[in-house]
């Protein structure tokens, strides 16, 4: 006698064995009563082993690295096992709140109802060779809280076909492989087999969405506006895309391109970053007044954070890049941040959700006034005076940089007199201040310092608050043996805030202009010698959670005025003098002395100086190697510090893309360097470096970059400065590098 799909899927739906949930049955199946419409139940009934966990807990789920076991191989198709069931028991729901849709669509629900009881008890059957009975680990409740609110046919389609089973033609598919690699024929096998019936079953979702979906609007832009957060196109893939699976299943190429770049939050509470490069200037005395908001600058660079970012972290910016330049991104190995569109770069748009925190590009007066109202959104809620206060303003300055580096300069690790600073070096040595040892004069310094190597004092700067203390100031450094000098702003950046006085320069009029508006405006220049560099470079520190990190070192490629060229990756002594690589890499304690000054020294007196004015966030500590006037390379090792991201950061981030053996140059291009090329545009440039030198990736699981040349920001919309990438087998191949 046949049954009536009404009654069917109550059986499913409301079963309390699993034998109820997964029996088909053998009578045909009618729909000539279907009943009035359901309301979703508040639990959902199942056998007491199986009911699904509300209070959050969770089994983790195994590494790749563990199915090499049975017993982890039998966890994983557990998780499997309950989005099969999970699946089974909302199709039947879908039969039983919506009578009235149409009986073809009801008909197919059916079908594949049927296929996914068979694919639970395949993973049952499975799991249980492996040793793993099905409910022995919590079982989680997110498909059923995310699909069973629906409220119509179309949002059915939409959370399921489309959502979380085209997720499944990637998840299906890599782990068919990770089965196959470790020897495991049978369970890969199962999977194969859901692969294919997930290619109908998303096609079959795909026909109704395509049908119910708003008149005019593309199948992208109804899928997006049909998901409410927190569910959202980035459930509806995994971590291997699979785009012939979805070209299988019906989907157009604009969607699967679409998705393939899409990101947003899967759960994990995302950082928000955003590019104000202008932080020196607002941090200047008396710099109330608005600096231009949409500077050059600021606008062709503002996606450069996304290269500190993490996965399902948000970057603010006013032109979100090209499709085409975020596919190549992503093709490279690239995670892509969910953009945030502003509209101005005076003001955050709002960010409705839950956030970790606010990563700008640095804390200034402009960063905070930016994101005044996105603040109360984040979980430990900071307020504006933490974040920017006269102290804070002072790390800015590089008086009070030059004043700091002539206490901490010369500090060291072994014991000696007396002078400790304040340390949160857990159980570690205190460092201790050596001021008084001069580095020119070996005869003064004790052996057991091991300062030999670092700049005197008498190399760091002093301020002059006019022209005439200036004067003397230059006589005093010739008298030193420093004929050359250079003056610094102290709010300022090497581009813009720096002017060199050579032995036989006169300071002409426009040297005192310049210095005549740093006076008004700052109140003081800072002279210091102008050295001999030979080799630049940059410690990159984080400060979180009342810790300070050493990060890494980076190697800087600056020009002659030491204005910024680039970034080596990967290769911090190729390519340089063996005498420089012996100075830079004898050891102490076991480690090379330049790495140890940065790790073991300096990071103790940076927590200490910024844990008294409650700084949080990066910090970068500007270097360079010099040869003094006997001929002897010495490192002066805090040339600047600057309380921001920089773009050592940068560079660092991206040298996790290198192959191994290869070495990276991160470097940003110039509309009046361009102007020397060939090229017309950023994008005729681009076009012809990539055609010259195509990206190559290694076989790695996840590849990284062998060699080639691409643009790090997007060159279509680049009107004056634009960031590249360069990576080769060895740094005598990179462009600049000789």
């Amino acid at each position: 006698m046949p049954i009536q799909l009404q009654e069917f899927a109550k059986q499913v739906l409301f079963g309390t064995t699993i034998e109820e949930k997964l029996s088909f049955p053998r009578e045909a199946i009618i729909d000539t009563k279907p009943g009035e419409a359901m309301r979703t139940p508040r639990t959902l009934t199942r056998p007491k082993h199986l009911m699904l966990r509300e209070d959050g807990v969770r089994a983790s789920h195994p590494s790749i690295a563990k199915l090499e076991s049975e017993k982890e191989r039998g966890r994983l198709l557990h998780f499997f096992g309950n989005h099969e069931l999970l699946a089974t028991e909302l199709m039947a729901l879908v039969l039983l709140k919506f009578p009235e849709a149409p009986a073809s669509f009801r008909r197919g629900v059916l079908e594949t109802l049927k296929e996914e009881q068979i694919h639970t008890r395949m993973y049952m059957h499975r799991m249980q060779q492996c040793g793993v009975e099905f409910g022995e680990l919590p079982l989680s409740d997110y498909f059923w809280k995310s699909v069973s609110s629906m409220e119509d046919p179309l949002d059915y389609v939409t959370r399921l076909s489309l959502t979380f089973e085209q997720a499944n033609l990637d998840y299906s598919r890599e782990y068919a492989k990770i089965f196959y690699g470790v020897g495991d024929p049978d369970t890969a096998k199962i999977l194969d087999k859901i692969y294919r019936d997930e290619i109908d079953h998303v096609g079959f979702g795909l026909k109704w969405f395509r049908k119910w979906k708003a008149y005019g609007k593309t199948d992208w832009e109804a899928y997006r506006e049909r998901l409410v957060f927190p569910l959202s196109p980035a459930r509806a893939k995994g971590n291997d895309f699979n785009q012939q699976g979805r070209q299988d299943a019906g989907l157009e190429l604009g969607f699967i391109n679409d998705l393939k770049i899409f990101q947003q939050s899967k759960g994990r509470t995302p950082s928000v970053y955003w590019f104000n490069p202008h932080a020196e200037q607002y941090a200047a005395p008396h710099s109330d007044q608005v600096i231009a908001t949409n500077s050059e600058l600021q606008t062709d660079l503002a996606y450069l954070p996304a290269y500190l970012s993490r996965k399902d972290d948000l970057l603010v910016m006013e032109e979100p890049p090209s499709p085409s330049f975020l596919q190549q991104l992503h093709s490279y190995g690239f995670h892509l941040p969910e953009i945030i569109q502003t509209r101005q770069n005076d003001k955050a748009p709002v960010i409705d959700r839950k956030l970790a925190d606010i990563r700008p590009w640095a804390w200034s007066p402009d960063s905070v006034s930016f994101f005044k109202d996105t603040l109360p959104f984040v979980t430990k809620p900071t307020q504006n005076k933490q974040l920017w206060n006269s102290e804070t303003r002072t790390l800015f300055s590089k008086t009070w940089c030059a004043q700091w580096a002539k206490q901490n300069g010369r500090a060291t690790v072994p014991s000696c007199p007396d002078t400790a600073l304040p340390s949160s070096n857990k159980g570690g040595p205190r460092p201790r201040l050596t001021a008084e040892y001069d580095a020119d004069r070996p005869e003064a310094v004790p052996p057991s310092l091991n300062i030999d190597w670092l700049a005197p004092i008498k190399v760091y700067g002093k301020p002059a608050k006019d022209l005439e203390t200036l004067k003397a100031l230059r006589a005093h450094y010739q008298s030193l043996g420093y004929s050359n000098i250079v003056c610094k702003a102290p709010f300022g950046t090497a581009a813009n805030g720096n002017r060199c006085i050579m032995e036989s320069d006169t300071i002409d009029e426009l040297t005192i202009k310049w210095l005549n508006v740093i006076w008004a405006t700052q109140g003081e220049v800072l002279i210091e010698p102008w050295l001999n560099r030979i080799f630049d470079c940059s410690a990159q520190y984080e400060r979180r959670d009342q810790q300070t990190n050493c990060i890494a070192l980076t190697r800087m490629l600056n020009n002659p005025r030491g204005q910024f060229r680039g970034i080596l990756t990967n290769g911090f002594c190729k390519g340089l003098s063996s005498e420089l690589v012996r100075f830079l890499m004898k050891r102490i304690e076991g480690r090379p002395r330049i790495y140890h000054y940065y790790e073991n020294v300096l990071t103790p007196l940076l927590n200490a100086t910024l844990s008294a004015i409650d700084y949080e966030g990066p910090i970068g500590v500007d270097a360079f190697v010099y040869r003094n006037n006997e001929d002897a390379l010495r490192l002066k090792p805090i040339v600047e510090i600057n309380p921001r991201y920089t773009m050592g950061r940068i560079g660092h981030e991206l040298s996790h893309r290198n192959a191994p053996s290869s070495v990276g140059l991160f470097e940003i291009l110039s509309k009046s360097q361009l102007k020397k090329s060939p090229y017309q545009s950023f994008s005729d440039y681009c076009a012809a470096l990539i055609m010259e030198q195509p990206v190559r990736l290694n076989s790695d699981h996840k590849p990284r970059i062998l060699t080639g040349s691409f643009p790090l920001t997007d060159p279509e919309a680049a009107r004056h400065f634009l960031a590249l990438y360069h990576v080769r087998a060895h740094v005598s191949e990179l462009p600049h590098i000789s």
